[in-house]
């Protein structure tokens, strides 16, 4: 499989995943600001436990390894390549919370259902980076992209609909 053809095939996943989502979701589409607010949080959820579950494999592969002290260079390639995938998902997570707060906050209370599913869409495709990293290096594209392209959605539409 082609340098292309995974990303692309990441995007197109998240896409059809996204789209999936927003039909069934049942989301309150009269919620008053404060209720979005509080769906955006709990759609934030799934991300979060994606990244507690490498923080508790981290844990887990450093006692079981013995390798405790990370600067001593012991690490196997599991801690190594966890630890990567754990910082890349705060870091990816650093962007999609406040868009995502953004953007419940300002869209049109129809559009919530859409707001939740990227939450969703975002956790999968974390979950997707990650095994495929583990697995190898290239195989991180697909989450790789599907990620940056949730990313990019959410703040776009954000900014959209904040812009006066």
């Amino acid at each position: 499989m082609g340098l292309i053809l995974r990303p692309a095939l990441g995007i197109a996943g998240a896409f059809v995943l996204w789209r999936e989502l927003v039909g069934i979701l049942a989301v309150d589409p009269s919620a008053a600001p404060p209720e979005r607010l509080g769906m955006a949080g709990a759609a934030l959820l799934p991300g979060v436990l994606v990244l507690n579950l490498m923080i508790a494999l981290q844990m887990l592969g450093r006692a079981w390894s013995r390798a405790i002290d990370p600067l001593a260079g012991v690490d196997s390639r599991f801690l190594q390549v966890n630890q990567r995938a754990l910082t890349n998902t705060v870091e990816q997570l650093a962007g999609f919370v406040p868009a995502l707060i953004a953007l419940a906050a300002a869209a049109p209370p129809a559009w919530m259902s859409g707001v939740v599913a990227l939450g969703v869409v975002f956790a999968v495709a974390r979950l997707v980076f990650w095994g495929g990293y583990l697995i190898g290096p290239l195989l991180r594209a697909p989450g790789m992209a599907a990620t940056f392209a949730v990313n990019v959605a959410t703040f776009v539409t954000a900014v959209w609909v904040w812009w006066p």
